[in-house]
């Protein structure tokens, strides 16, 4: 692999082997899946390098961890705002890393226009058999939790009390009251026919808000050694294995089903959701 500044920080430059190095370190080439949540805050990016310069370099570097299978998040929740979702020409709101990822070749996307997501490699399945739940029976989580495949989610600059999205899955899997499915219709593009579908997102009622319990969690796994982190410039490099973090979830919301809210849920004040223009997270 030939060295690639990608980013400066006051303390030097970091380089694509350096990236490699890290991820090695943390077992990210040793699953069978990895899911990955970016951000990109490590430093200021090379000035030498074009933005799809830049990010080609990143993602060769996780193809190059031979990975049998790659999945980035390419949510669309303007969906749920009445906008129409093309499995080819929708932007994700999930980050630049993820928009360049999912238009590469080989890269299929799910048709999901809820909670899309973009897979390179092996198992397909995970994004084609798909339900109508996005998160919850047969969405592309409840495939991987089914799968008996070693499943890892990587952060890259981010937290995992930030965006790490599966833990709305746990929640479905493990019945919390305070959430409910609620369905929007509207029409999808695939292949250049134009359908009408409907589609459920399990969503919090209207006056439930989170807390800073995904924190305390992300502090918990880390304390344990479940969630493995290295620094990288600015920022750091998370990594998790699903089944663990499905168990250390499950011990919080059996210590309180509240830990993950701001405040108790009373089932007799709940109103119905309301839709967030732009939403970018459950």
């Amino acid at each position: 692999m030939q060295s690639i500044n990608i980013f400066k920080t006051e303390r030097g430059n970091l380089d694509n082997i350096s990236l490699f190095e890290r991820l090695i370190k943390l077992g990210a080439n040793d699953c069978d899946v990895l899911y990955i949540h970016s951000g990109l805050n490590f430093g200021i990016p090379n000035s030498e390098l074009s933005k799809s310069e830049l990010l080609k370099t990143i993602i060769d570097v996780l193809i190059g961890l031979n990975v049998k299978t790659i999945i980035f998040p390419t949510f669309t929740f303007s969906f749920c705002n009445g906008k129409e979702y093309s499995i080819n020409d929708s932007k994700t709101s999930m980050g630049i890393l993820n928009e360049y990822f999912r238009k590469l070749p080989n890269v299929k996307r799910s048709k999901d226009p809820l909670m899309s997501n973009a897979l390179l490699g092996e198992n397909e399945f995970l994004i084609e058999n798909i339900g109508k739940f996005s998160c919850g029976k047969d969405s592309t989580y409840d495939l991987l939790r089914n799968s008996n495949l070693k499943v890892k989610f990587l952060f890259l600059g981010p937290k995992i009390g930030d965006c790490f999205t599966y833990m709305h899955y746990l929640e479905y899997l493990f019945k919390v009251p305070y959430r409910y499915e609620k369905e929007y219709t509207g029409n999808i593009l695939v292949n250049n026919e134009l359908n009408k579908v409907t589609y459920s997102l399990f969503v919090r009622f209207g006056n439930v808000f989170a807390g800073a319990g995904s924190y305390i969690y992300e502090n918990i796994l880390l304390e344990r050694g479940i969630a493995k982190r290295v620094e990288f410039g600015n920022s750091n490099i998370t990594i998790l294995d699903e089944s663990e973090a499905t168990e250390v979830y499950k011990e919080m919301l059996d210590l309180s089903p509240n830990f993950f809210l701001k405040d108790i849920y009373e089932e007799s004040r709940k109103i119905p959701h309301i839709p967030i223009e732009n939403m970018i997270a459950l």
